[in-house]
Order: C-alpha cells, then structure tokens, then sequence
C-alpha cells in the first residue's frame, strides 16, 4: 500500500478525463487523507493496476526524450528489468542502468544543477520530470502533462515498491 503523502490541500479528488496509454485515467491524489477506507482501498486498486500496466510497457521498452546536459535532446530507448530494479535507458549502444535503490528523488519539472549550459529555449516545465541520483540527474521530456504525471507516479510507486521488498 502506498500512502500519498500526509497533508491535505482540501482539493477533492478529480478523475482525469483522457484515457492514458494503459486505457485508465491516474487518480488525483491530493485529499488522500480525507477518503473513507472503501474509497482508499478502489484509488489503491486504480493505481496498482495503472503502475502495472506502465511497468509492463516499460519492461518491452519505450522511446523517452532526455534532455542532455548539454541543452540538447535526445531520443532514447528506456525499459525497466523483469524484477523490477532498475530504470535502463540505450545510449549510443549502451545501456545505462538507474536502479531504484539508488534513485534518491523522483520529481516534476527539470533540475539543471549540472548542466554545462543552460539552454536558451526549453520545453514547458509541466512536460518535464527529473531523476537525481548519485548526485546526478536525468531530466526527460514528456509530449503531455498527463504522460509526465503517470511517468513521475508510477516510478515513484515502483520504487517505493522496491525499498519495501528490500526491507523485508
């Protein structure tokens, strides 16, 4: 079970209205705190079986724009391994693995710490995610909002998923 974090906005929960890639709509999490238990347990359900879908996606592998440090972007294969552990991505003939464990933040929006330069003209802030490891990051590129939030939800899920068989 993953709890959505703590405090309430006092927004209620909306359904998005456009079908995602997995044909269901990612629940908005804000009042989480106010749901009756019967509530909780139908978006829990929702979710998992959003994260499951866009694991199964991911482990056949699917094409992400990354933003270089450089300022450019960069088309580029992405999957995730049959265990779930790590986030992959093929670069220039490698394959560069992120694995969860060491995934310190998975967020909205670009993080340009160590970019060389910073580019003159970016995408929408609201079509970026970034995952900051080791220090460094990987900032990636969406073509919709809605793609960016199941993106950055469903990795944060996956990797909560992950501590948590770690602990056990």
């Amino acid at each position: 079970w993953v709890k959505m974090g703590a405090k309430s906005t006092g927004t209620p929960i909306q359904e998005e209205t456009e079908p995602r890639s997995s044909g269901q709509s990612l629940p908005m999490l804000q009042d989480w705190d106010r749901l009756s238990p019967q509530e909780r347990e139908v978006v829990q359900g929702k979710l998992e079986s959003i994260v499951n879908a866009f694991a199964k996606e991911l482990i056949r592998g699917k094409v992400f724009m990354k933003l270089g440090r450089n300022g450019r972007l960069f088309y580029r294969l992405c999957t995730l391994d049959k265990q779930l552990t790590a986030f992959s991505m093929h670069i220039k003939g490698a394959i560069v693995e992120y694995p969860f464990a060491n995934m310190q933040h998975i967020s909205f929006g670009y993080d340009l710490t160590d970019f060389t330069h910073v580019p003159v003209s970016l995408p929408s802030d609201a079509l970026a995610a970034v995952i900051v490891m080791d220090n460094r990051r990987l900032n990636l590129v969406f073509s919709s909002p809605m793609e960016r939030d199941e993106f950055v939800t469903c990795m944060l899920v996956l990797k909560e998923r992950h501590n948590r068989s770690q602990k056990e």
